[in-house]
């Protein structure tokens, strides 16, 4: 459903978009060569809600959907509303920095009183250590806003950003149908399905770019699919095993971590723009367009089978298969993050 209504709606986006001039204009940081729509966002986030309120209407009552669920949802799904209208303003507007983070707070602190708190941590080696409340709430809205724009940092090519955050989301799914958390799968695989309907459009030549109002509103669903489902307990005290969700999400979180140490290096804001991101560097060995996103993907896949793999072997084997994988990927993209790297 999210699928056919994105297809269907992009090009009414278009048509709008070409209309009356609402492109993403050419600058020496962006890699592509002409003037491009930038409101995809509005289809993915139209498609998603539209199936996600239908999946969930439906199924009330099923196993996996509780009352407590639904209105942590209604409170989640709020939070998106205003995450997705703060990235369409600014995708007009270029809001300030200050103000883009007070909103993305207020946001993360709908997700924390929905109770989708991180309260529970299950650490390999170790097991499940109970956070403070007011820790757990302070750690869930930080996750929430640092997600958020992860994602929106690594929106820099064509089919990236869309195909990153279609195979997290679908190994999310997948996870929580495991879990037996059916809300966690529908709003999962409502993502899936409204960002492959993104893609047509999408993918190298792109015809139409998801814009500040797509990718802040992705990270922010990648954040909280795993608070609601990635997780085993009572509502409020659940469990959830970091592991598996910075493995689905590595990518995007090591290309913000290394931002931020770059930037603070050179003494610059951490919010400036640069060119140097994991895709920049491989665009500047050659590797570009398609060839880039089967780079990117493939490396998502095999993430995705290891966090899946937590859930299936033992966790201290899973644990170790998890911190090489991570190794050996942050080496490849330390070397890339150097490699020619102009001068301060």
């Amino acid at each position: 459903m999210a699928f056919l209504i994105n297809v269907l709606l992009t090009p009414f986006i278009l048509q709008l978009a070409h209309r009356f001039g609402w492109y993403d204009h050419i600058n020496d940081r962006k890699i592509h060569t002409e003037s491009t729509p930038r409101l995809g966002g509005v289809g993915i986030f139209m498609s998603f809600i539209a199936a996600a309120v239908v999946g969930l209407t439906v199924l009330v009552g099923a196993p996996g959907i509780a009352p407590w669920s639904l209105r942590s949802v209604a409170l989640i799904l709020g939070g998106l509303a205003l995450v997705h209208g703060l990235g369409l303003y600014d995708d007009f507007v270029n809001l300030r920095a200050p103000l883009k983070f007070v909103v993305q707070l207020a946001a993360g602190t709908m997700v924390a009183v929905s109770g989708a708190l991180m309260r529970v941590i299950e650490l390999p080696w170790i097991g499940p250590v109970q956070l403070p409340l007011w820790v757990a709430f302070g750690l869930t809205i930080l996750w929430v806003v640092s997600i958020s724009n992860a994602v929106n940092l690594i929106d820099g090519a064509d089919g990236l950003a869309g195909g990153v955050a279609l195979i997290a989301a679908l190994f999310m799914g997948v996870i929580a149908l495991g879990q037996g958390s059916l809300v966690s799968a529908i709003l999962a695989f409502a993502v899936v399905g409204s960002l492959a309907g993104f893609l047509v459009f999408n993918l190298p030549p792109a015809r139409i770019f998801m814009g500040d109002s797509g990718s802040l509103s992705l990270g922010y669903i990648l954040a909280v699919l795993p608070l609601l489902g990635l997780q085993r307990g009572e509502p409020g005290l659940m469990a959830i095993a970091p592991f598996p969700v910075l493995t689905l999400l590595y990518i995007p979180i090591v290309d913000t971590l290394l931002a931020i140490i770059r930037r603070i290096s050179r003494g610059l804001p951490v919010h400036s723009a640069d060119r140097e991101h994991i895709h920049h560097r491989l665009i500047d060995r050659g590797v570009g367009g398609r060839r880039l996103l089967s780079v990117i993907y493939g490396t998502m896949v095999v993430f995705g089978f290891v966090a899946t793999a937590w859930y299936e072997i033992p966790h201290g084997a899973a644990a170790l298969l998890t911190l090489a994988v991570w190794i050996a990927t942050l080496i490849v993209i330390i070397v890339l993050d150097n490699h020619d790297r102009p001068a301060p």
